[in-house]
C-alpha cells in the first residue's frame, strides 16, 4: 500500500513539474514583456501588447540590458510623445532609452534616473516635468519595488533581485499576459511598447475608433484633473512653491539635479506642452499662481546647485500655456487631430519639435512661440507671456474655456 502511495504521489510530482515546466517555457518562447533574448515572430510575439500593465518591472531591468547614453525621464506624456531616434538627439547621446512611467509622481522619477545613472553610462538626459508629478500626497504606483534599483533610497548601491524575470516565466499572470500577446497581434487599437521604452499606439485610426472622439477624451483628461487636483479644496497638495522646503517634491528635483552635476551629465529640463485647455481647467481652480511660483522654484534650484559646482545651470524650457501648437483645434466629430491624442498626450510630432528646440534652437520649423526657455532673470518676463497668451484664448475660444473650466470652478 505505502508503494503504491508513493508512486501515486510520484506520478502527480511528475505531472505537476511537467505543467510547471511547459508554462515556463511557454511564457519563454512568447516573452510577453520583452525580458528574454528570444526570437520575435511576426504574427505571434513581435508586439508586446501587455507591458504597459507591468513596464516598472519591465523598465528596470530592461534599462540595464542595453546601458543608454540618452535618457528620457517623465510621466506618460513623455512616454508617449517624446520619440528616442530623433536627428536633434547629440550624436554622443545614442542610444536613447525612454525612461518615462505611466502616472508616476517626481519620486519615481527620481528613484529610475538614479537607476540608470548607476549604469555609469548615461550622458545627456531630457527630464520632462508635469506639475502634478509634484503632488505633496505622492505615492508609490502599483508595479513600484525599490528591491529592483541599483541604487538604494538613501544613496548607497544595491544589488537587485535579478531571478525575477525568471520568476515570472513561472505565474500565471504571465501566461494571461502571453495569451493576450498571442491573441491581439492583429489589433489596431493597442498600446505597445518598444525595446527603446518608448510606448505608442500600433494605430492612430484604431485608438480613435475605440475613443468616438478627441472631444469625448479631452473631457475624461478635464474632469480627472479637475475634480482630483486642481481644485481650492486641494491647493495645500500643492505647495511647492519654496525651494528650500524640506518636504516639499522641489527636494527631489534637487537630488536629480545634483547628482545630474556630480556625474556631468547633460541634463535639458522641459515642462510638458498638454493642450491648452488642460491650463484652463487649472486656471479655473484658482491654480494659475502657484503653477508660476512653482516654474520660479525649478529655476531657483538649477541656479543654487549649479553655483554649487560653479557651472552653468541646465536650461528650464517651459512649452506649456498657450501657443501655436498647444491650442489646436479640438474637432467636434470624429475628424484626427494633428498635434494631440487627450488633453493631456501629445504626440511624437510634437515631442520632435521639443527636442529641436531644446537641442537646435535656432531650427526654424519649429513655430517660434513654442518653447519658451526660462532664464534667470527674465522669467517674469516669459510668465507675463504666458499670461498675455491665455487673455487672447480665453476671447478668442469661449467654448473651449467653457467646457474645460467647469471641471474646476472654484
Amino acid at each position: 500500500m505505502k508503494r503504491q502511495s508513493r508512486r501515486y504521489l510520484s506520478a502527480f510530482l511528475g505531472v505537476a513539474f511537467g505543467i510547471y515546466a511547459l508554462l515556463g517555457a511557454f511564457n519563454f518562447v512568447v516573452d510577453p514583456y520583452g525580458l528574454f533574448p528570444g526570437p520575435e515572430i511576426t504574427g505571434f510575439n513581435e508586439i508586446k501588447a501587455d507591458v504597459d500593465k507591468h513596464v516598472r518591472m519591465v523598465k528596470a531591468f530592461q534599462v540595464r540590458q542595453s546601458p543608454p547614453t540618452g535618457l528620457i525621464v517623465g510621466s506618460s506624456r513623455a512616454l508617449l510623445g517624446v520619440p528616442t531616434n530623433h536627428a536633434a538627439w547629440p550624436k554622443d547621446a545614442s542610444p536613447v532609452y525612454n525612461l518615462s512611467l505611466y502616472g508616476g509622481y517626481l519620486y519615481e522619477a527620481m528613484r529610475y534616473f538614479e537607476h540608470a545613472v548607476e549604469l555609469g553610462s548615461v550622458r545627456h538626459t531630457l527630464l520632462a516635468l508635469d506639475f502634478w508629478m509634484f503632488d505633496r500626497d505622492w505615492v508609490t504606483r502599483s508595479g513600484f519595488s525599490e528591491e529592483r534599483l541599483l541604487m538604494s533610497e538613501d544613496g548607497v548601491s544595491n544589488a537587485p533581485d535579478d531571478l525575477e524575470p525568471l520568476r515570472t516565466l513561472f505565474a500565471w499572470n504571465t501566461l494571461r499576459s502571453s495569451l493576450r500577446t498571442i491573441t491581439r497581434q492583429d489589433r489596431d487599437d493597442i498600446l505597445v511598447q518598444q525595446p527603446d521604452g518608448s510606448s505608442g499606439w500600433r494605430s492612430e485610426a484604431g485608438w480613435l475608433r475605440t475613443k468616438k472622439s478627441h472631444l469625448q477624451q479631452f473631457g475624461y483628461m478635464e474632469r480627472m484633473f479637475g475634480v482630483t487636483a486642481w481644485g481650492a479644496v486641494n491647493s495645500s497638495r500643492w505647495d511647492v512653491t519654496d525651494p528650500a522646503d524640506q518636504t516639499s517634491p522641489l527636494q527631489m528635483f534637487r537630488r536629480m539635479v545634483h547628482l545630474a552635476h556630480d556625474k556631468k551629465i547633460d541634463l535639458r529640463i522641459a515642462i510638458s506642452p498638454s493642450h491648452a485647455r488642460i491650463w484652463e481647467v487649472m486656471y479655473a481652480g484658482g491654480m494659475w499662481q502657484t503653477w508660476e511660483d512653482w516654474k520660479r522654484a525649478l529655476v531657483q534650484i538649477t541656479l543654487e546647485e549649479a553655483a554649487r559646482v560653479n557651472a552653468s545651470p541646465f536650461p528650464v524650457w517651459d512649452f506649456s500655456g498657450h501657443n501655436s501648437i498647444t491650442t489646436e483645434p479640438v474637432p467636434r466629430n470624429g475628424s484626427p487631430m494633428k498635434w494631440y491624442t487627450d488633453g493631456s498626450h501629445f504626440k511624437p510630432n510634437v515631442g520632435a519639435m521639443m527636442l529641436e528646440r531644446i537641442y537646435t534652437p535656432k531650427e526654424k520649423s519649429v513655430p517660434p512661440d513654442f518653447g519658451i526657455l526660462l532664464a534667470p532673470g527674465k522669467i517674469d518676463e516669459a510668465l507675463g507671456r504666458l499670461r498675455t497668451s491665455r487673455e487672447i484664448y480665453a476671447r478668442t475660444h469661449p467654448v473651449d474655456v467653457k467646457e474645460a473650466s467647469r471641471w474646476a470652478a472654484p
